[in-house]
């Protein structure tokens, strides 16, 4: 029979869990991360990126689906919608990533996962990395009470699949936080992608509505929606 104390831990660890899959999404606008989803969970998400005199382009909508086909492998995939000029044809591209789960975070440790986007090589070439991200401050015996912090770390190599710009090339990673663990729930990101600084905002009013979020990502802003379900319930 578990002595209290571990039943307090395995409490502690399963809402934990549970925080972070609704305020730690796995999709960050389209910075990879070691947010990696269990098996059968799948999250949807949307996104319109409006451009800051970025030539002729005016926005960049993008949608995303990231599925965990097990509790090791997530595979995802982006369709990117450019708004390009009439005469310069269609801005569609899809592309395909998946992420292997190399390290289960711990107590001391962090989760660990090595990743490859653009595997079909729609941008030219695939790019690879691997991330880890570690909860600092998570709850211990009972509801978290106070924000929960999460430290993102990734080394890649480079990634052209947003803007034709060099992303994930070198080191890139950055913060979540909860700043508001319960619901309604709130949070924030701020993050560096190699190439632009990215913030935002996010909301999620309960367990069964999407979360709505929104920030900048460099000189540009974006608004976007997600939702994440199990599709094994």
């Amino acid at each position: 029979m578990l002595g209290s104390r571990t039943s307090v831990v395995l409490a502690a660890l399963f809402l934990l869990c549970f925080t972070v899959t609704a305020a730690f999404a796995a999709d960050i606008v389209t910075v990879p991360t070691a947010n990696q989803l269990k098996a059968g969970e799948i999250d949807l998400a949307a996104y319109h990126i409006e451009l800051d005199n970025f030539g002729p382009v005016d926005c960049v909508r993008a949608q995303t689906i990231y599925a965990g086909l097990n509790d090791k492998i997530e595979l995802d995939v982006h369709r990117y919608d450019v708004d390009l000029p009439a005469e310069a044809g269609p801005g569609v591209a899809t592309i395909f990533n998946a992420t292997y789960l190399v390290v289960t975070e711990g107590a001391e440790k962090p989760n660990v996962v090595l990743g490859v986007r653009d595997m079909t090589s729609e941008y030219g070439h695939a790019s690879y990395f691997v991330a880890a991200a570690k909860t600092l401050n998570p709850p211990v015996g009972g509801p978290p009470t106070g924000p929960i912090y999460r430290v993102h770390l990734g080394l890649g190599t480079e990634d052209n699949t947003l803007l034709n710009e060099p992303r994930h090339d070198g080191i890139f990673g950055g913060l979540q936080v909860c700043v508001k663990p319960s619901f309604p729930m709130v949070g924030a990101i701020a993050l560096y992608d190699g190439q632009d600084i990215i913030t935002g905002l996010t909301y999620t009013h309960s367990p069964t509505w999407p979360t709505i979020k929104g920030g900048t990502f460099g000189d540009h802003t974006w608004i976007g929606i997600s939702y994440t379900f199990n599709c094994k319930q």
